[in-house]
């Protein structure tokens, strides 16, 4: 009996007992996305963004999915839905789209941004050397990369703001389950006993604030350690539909949107990172008001139309995309169509952002500190964004 996992004494009563991992969740059949109907048109441009070169021994893009293949749903679609049963109508146009979730948002002028402390980014032993470290520390981030956002278009200040778009993650966080298992925490060393500390980790590559790759929606598509460099550092642009999630949290980002920030502030910068400011990054802290989910068993919480992901692949010149919820199709989606878009066509989504407020609309310099696992299809990320 060890006396961590076996009833029992602990037959080493020098070393603190570890703390009792909790059951697994039971994890969906892979089989739910195994089979994906990808629109023909994301393969035009067929992993430009993110596929290593062939020089470098990149595998050759795979074939597009057959025209047969069954296209699986949520697992938290509406309970009338059915596996491999067709999506719900959905408006024949962008402009449908947009009327049928509204275009009311205003700009954001950023009076009521919240600030971002450097305590969020650094803590150290006593306050008079947390500013003072925090402040040199974010100030050699920044000042590295000016030059990147530069050649970006992006023209930083000497002494850039840097805002953390980041979740604190614990075993607490609202996960897309069953998809994804609650995370699980473990310290398995003490300084006492080991001399050091240390934690076992058990958390899915889609927990907290997170990266996907294309890999996650097609085998043979580049996966997290793949990703090139110049992909996580790029400009970031925030569309904002908060007033509008309000009212209707099953709202999603529409075509009409994306243009509306277009009119305002321009055409989307050249390799964009499109965020959707929902305003639902603070509902974390509120039980059960992330994922939203009804009596049903419906999550309600806003996401990306895929008419706006196809807009963005095809009329666009984005990196990638990212809501501040649990999933880029937002949680009623009976087929996560969104997904299937943008990731085939070389994008990477980021899900479960925060503090998007505190960002402007534009010229702002996004960076994600993304894992590096072999074979990845996402992972926890850091994403700040410079301004």
């Amino acid at each position: 009996m060890c006396g961590a996992c076996c009833p029992g004494p602990n037959p080493n009563p020098s070393r603190p007992p570890s703390r009792r991992r909790r059951p697994r969740k039971p994890m969906c059949n892979p089989a739910l996305i195994g089979s994906l109907k990808v629109p023909a048109a994301a393969y035009a441009h067929a992993f430009a963004h993110l596929r290593p070169s062939a020089a470098a021994g990149a595998a050759a893009p795979h074939e597009p999915a057959p025209a047969h293949a069954q296209v699986h749903e949520h697992a938290h679609a509406p309970a009338h839905a059915e596996v491999g049963a067709p999506a719900q109508a959905r408006p024949a146009s962008a402009e449908a789209g947009a009327a049928r979730h509204g275009n009311d948002e205003p700009p954001h002028r950023g009076s009521g941004r919240r600030g971002v402390g450097r305590r969020a980014l650094f803590r150290f032993g006593t306050a008079g050397a947390a500013t003072v470290a925090a402040g040199a520390a974010l100030g050699g981030v920044a000042q590295a990369a000016a030059p990147a956002a530069e050649a970006r278009g992006i023209r930083l200040p000497h002494a850039p703001r840097i805002a953390d778009l980041t979740h604190e993650l614990g075993e607490d966080f609202p996960v897309f389950y069953p998809l994804v298992a609650q995370p699980e925490f473990e310290q398995n060393r003490f300084i006492g006993v080991d001399g050091f500390n240390a934690n076992q980790l058990n958390i899915n590559e889609h927990a907290g604030t997170h990266i996907d790759v294309p890999g996650h929606f097609e085998d043979g598509a580049p996966t997290v350690e793949q990703i090139l460099p110049e992909s996580l550092v790029v400009p970031l642009a925030v569309v904002r539909i908060a007033e509008r999630a309000a009212r209707d949290p099953e709202t999603l980002l529409t075509v009409r949107d994306i243009l509306r920030w277009e009119s305002r502030h321009g055409r989307l910068p050249a390799r964009a990172f499109v965020a959707v400011d929902s305003g639902w990054g603070e509902r974390v802290h509120t039980p059960g008001a992330h994922l939203n989910e009804g009596a049903d068993g419906v999550f309600r919480f806003p996401g990306i139309s895929p008419e706006a992901a196809a807009f963005l692949v095809e009329e666009r010149e984005i990196t990638g995309a990212g809501v501040d919820t649990s999933s880029l199709d937002g949680g009623v989606a009976p087929v996560p169509l969104t997904h299937q878009t943008l990731l085939p066509a070389g994008r990477y989504g980021i899900e479960n952002l925060t503090g998007l407020d505190a960002a402007p609309d534009r010229d702002a310099l996004l960076v994600v500190g993304a894992p590096k696992h072999r074979g990845g299809y996402g992972g926890q990320i850091r994403a700040l964004a410079l301004y």
